[in-house]
């Protein structure tokens, strides 16, 4: 269901870095598909960016095959009449290829409850695009649902499949810090944890420790994180997850030291979120896990400046970070980003904007 075809990597200097990766190696292709893309407008003070979450080409009416990337570009569009306006985002995806997706006004097919929008969008890439997969997904009354794993221990996914039901951890990603407003159940879309390398992908590790390295600088920070063993992972349940209730993953950006020239990178691009109301249960019917009454959405994703050791540690200190980029609410369902994007300009879209920041435990 899912390839290995993770993309980092890893220096022989540095193994145990999954974060050193040399990303959009190869040319873009001169391949077009007809695909889609599941995407969401955030806001920093005086700046926005689209940010991708899923991008997928249909199978037939009702499967499709998704494409797991690790980092975007900044977004460029164009306005030419209220009714034709268009958008370019380019994708780094497996082995150093990189996808530029198009989309228009006029492509725009509905908005999602967690205010993503979704568009058909005209993909550009290599011939063997579909080498290049991550893995398979259903639309469900037009919402895009995708397979994502959860690994544990055997009795534990015995007593998960008899309560047909996963219970949200209090645990914040990194593994150091517990929450008092909401929790997750986390899942992945590797299909297997073998390796130590694979640990670090969902950021644990088998002695606690991974390593971020500084933009310019190169200064290596180690970070504390979850200590695992993937003995504790040989068992290994596959779900079909609604996608508009997985959080966002936090980002780095990243600006090239002579040229100026701006990336983003998710941060644990491996790691699925999805948030519950403190203490309660995410329930499943068969493989399949739709929006509940207790799903919690936070309503912000933290962008942060891996110039900075502070913005680089960003993504995992949310207790303490300011680097909170609000991500706007698409309430009509007949809004997109596009015509939002133009009939904003030089407004305020952060300062007045209220979102639900994770709370932690003093303790």
């Amino acid at each position: 269901m899912t390839k290995r075809n993770y993309h980092y990597d890893r220096t022989e200097g540095d193994k145990d870095n999954i974060y050193n990766t040399i990303r959009g190696t190869e040319p873009i292709g001169s391949t077009d598909y007809e695909g889609f893309v599941k995407c969401k407008l955030v806001h920093g003070h005086g700046w926005s960016v689209i940010v991708p979450d899923l991008v997928y080409i249909m199978d037939n009416d009702t499967d499709f095959t998704w494409f797991q990337f690790y980092s975007f570009m900044p977004n460029q569009l164009s306005k030419f009449s209220d009714d034709e306006i268009f958008g370019t985002l380019y994708l780094d995806i497996a082995f150093g290829h990189t996808l530029r997706l198009t989309i228009t006004n006029e492509w725009h097919i509905t908005n999602l409850q967690d205010h993503s929008n979704l568009f058909k969008c005209r993909i550009t890439g290599p011939l063997n695009l579909m080498d290049f997969s991550t893995g398979k997904g259903k639309l469900i009354n037009g919402i895009p649902y995708k397979y994502l794993y959860h690994h544990t221990l055997p009795a534990t996914k015995e007593l998960i499949l008899k309560s047909s039901s996963y219970r949200g951890s209090l645990w914040n990603y990194q593994g150091t810090k517990q929450l008092e407003n909401i929790c997750y159940p986390y899942f992945t879309s590797l299909d297997a944890l073998t390796k130590p390398s694979d640990l670090k992908m969902i950021a644990m590790a088998n002695n606690g420790e991974m390593h971020l390295m500084v933009d310019v600088s190169r200064e290596v920070v180690p970070i504390t994180v979850y200590r695992e063993d993937t003995a504790n992972r040989t068992a290994t349940l596959i779900q079909l997850i609604d996608t508009s209730i997985v959080l966002n993953n936090h980002i780095w950006m990243h600006t090239h030291d002579t040229n100026g020239t701006v990336y983003y990178e998710i941060c644990s691009p491996f790691i699925y979120r999805v948030g519950l109301e403190p203490n309660t249960l995410l329930p499943f019917s068969g493989q399949q896990i739709d929006r509940v009454a207790n799903t919690k959405t936070t309503g912000y994703i933290v962008l942060g400046d891996s110039t900075t050791k502070v913005g680089l540690l960003a993504p995992f200190d949310e207790e303490h970070t300011t680097h909170i980029f609000k991500i706007e609410p698409f309430h009509n369902i007949n809004s997109n980003i596009l015509r939002f994007w133009f009939y904003n300009g030089n407004k305020d879209l952060y300062t007045n904007k209220r979102v639900d920041e994770q709370k932690f435990n003093p303790s």
